[in-house]
This record gives structure tokens, sequence and C-alpha cells, in this order.
């Protein structure tokens, strides 16, 4: 086990707010408790796989937070929120976060990493395609983008290296920013912090093959 003391702020804040989530919804076992309060952790680069390949699974708990609220959470939690995703959350309009896109609070939610490198050709690598394919090739379901912010929170930066992303993106419907444009939260590997941005988004949009996209593995 590795001391929490010793991990690195935004895997800290991560399991800070994990822990949150956990005692909010009453699923915190004593057992993991008393492992957080003895400043230790599990393995933080130890990631479950399921049955194909390359899809990494993660597990996280719904919060019902505005897109305010959201803000607010991240930034007391050591994150960087862009402004652009900043007007996504906040964004008043008909397909604005608070109308569309808040979570369950305390639901837990399965989500599936899938690399957006299983489509070769750059100029196959669409939106529209890479969505298809992982709702039917997969069986995945189209996510909220209230799944996003949980996952900066417990997934960090070196995590994402671990995995071989450099971003994870949600294919969740578009919200449209101050200037009208379509777009889609998505987490982001760099050098300057642990950082939740937004993305210009259209099914045409090509992606790189450097990032996952995040669907909702359905309830079995």
């Amino acid at each position: 086990m590795n001391n929490i003391g010793t991990l690195p702020g935004d895997r800290l804040a991560g399991l800070s707010a994990d822990l949150f989530h956990k005692l909010q919804a009453g699923s915190i076992t004593l057992d993991e408790f008393a492992v957080f309060l003895q400043r230790k952790d599990r393995d933080p680069f130890k990631f479950e796989r399921n049955e194909h390949d390359d899809h990494v699974v993660l597990t996280v708990t719904g919060l019902d937070l505005t897109g305010e609220q959201e803000v607010e959470q991240l930034n007391a939690a050591g994150f960087r929120v862009s402004d652009w995703v900043k007007s996504c959350l906040t964004s008043k309009k008909a397909d604005g976060y608070d109308k569309n896109h808040r979570l369950v609070a305390g639901q837990v939610y399965k989500i599936a990493l899938m690399p957006t490198r299983e489509i070769k050709c750059d100029s196959d690598r669409t939106t529209d395609a890479l969505r298809e394919r992982g709702i039917k090739k997969y069986g995945y379901e189209k996510p909220l983008a209230g799944i996003v912010p949980r996952i900066r929170e417990v997934v960090s930066d070196k995590q994402m290296e671990e995995m071989g992303f450099r971003y994870v993106v949600a294919p969740h419907d578009a919200i449209k920013d101050p200037d009208g444009s379509p777009s889609v939260l998505r987490v982001s590997r760099s050098g300057s912090g642990p950082w939740l941005h937004a993305h210009l988004d259209h099914l045409d949009r090509q992606w790189d093959d450097g990032g996952a996209f995040a669907f909702l593995v359905p309830a079995s």
C-alpha cells in the first residue's frame, strides 16, 4: 500500500472526493474508511478491465450538483476548470447541463473507456463512428456530461498516462456554449495540472488516436 502523504496532489484530491461521495451515499465500508484514516491507499495504477481487451472500467458515485456547484467543488479540490467548461456547466439554455446532465445522487455508475485508436484511419475516427462503435459493437450506453467531473476526481493525470490516454471525452448530447457551438466535456492530461476541458463537437469531428471515449456500462 502507498502512504497518502506521498501521493501526487491530484491523486490525493481524487481520493478525498471519492471518500466524500461514498460518505454522502452511505456506501463506504468500515474497512475502506479505516484504510483512509491510516493514510494508506490501494495501488493507484491497477485498473479493472472488461472482456474487451484495452477497455478500462471505472466506478463512480453520482452527485446531484448544479453546474455552478460542480465548478466550485472541482476548484476547491485543486482541479483546473477552463472558462469554456464553465460556460457549458452554467448554461441556462434548453440543452444546458442543469436541465439534462446531472447525475442521480448516490447512484453507482460503471463507465467503460474505449480507446479511440480502435479506429485506425484518422479520417474515419469521427464522433459519429466512435459513438456508434461503443453503442452498437459493445452494447454501451450514451453517457451524461455529469460523469466527466466524477472521472476527473477519481483518475489522476499519472493514471491516464499509465492507461495510455492523453484525454478522456464523454460522447454525451452536446451543450452549446455562449457562441452557439456544440461542445462536449473532456478530461485532459498536461504538464500544467489536472484539467477539465470542453471541446467543439459535431458528428463528423475527427479525434486523434491518443484518447478514449467514456460510455456507460448497462446495469446487468
